[in-house]
Order: structure tokens, then C-alpha cells, then sequence
């Protein structure tokens, strides 16, 4: 789930919105640690992970592996 956390276009309610719209069991939700983030980031990342918990989800680490590839 790409979150458009960067996007100036968007308010920290939106981004939120995409998180709940679209995240599935197995879902990936990508958040951007940048400067264009920043404004939705501190608001929307602790409300995402409350409603991701409070819905039933758990939230793990992806292994560096993953990150980068063989």
C-alpha cells in the first residue's frame, strides 16, 4: 500500500483514508521517511498503527534481506 504520504496534495486525513481503503491481510504499507513526508508522517503514522491493531493486524519487520536482495 503506497500511502502518498508525500504528497503535498494530500492531508494527513487522506493519507490515513489510503491506509484504510486498501490494506489486506499480507499488505506491505509504505511510509516515507523524507522531508516531502514529513507534514502527513508524524500525524498519520501512529494513527494508522492504533487503527491497524485496533482492526486485528500485526505489524512486523520486513528483514533486511527483503530490503535490499541477495
Amino acid at each position: 500500500v503506497v500511502t502518498r504520504d508525500y504528497s503535498k496534495q494530500l492531508t494527513p486525513e487522506q493519507v490515513l483514508e489510503n491506509v484504510k481503503r486498501y490494506t489486506r491481510n499480507g499488505s506491505i504499507i509504505v511510509f516515507h521517511d523524507s522531508l516531502k513526508a514529513q507534514h502527513n508522517l508524524k500525524e498519520v503514522l501512529p494513527k494508522a498503527i492504533e487503527w491497524l491493531l485496533a482492526e486485528g493486524y500485526q505489524i512486523k519487520r520486513l528483514p533486511v534481506k527483503f530490503l535490499i536482495g541477495d
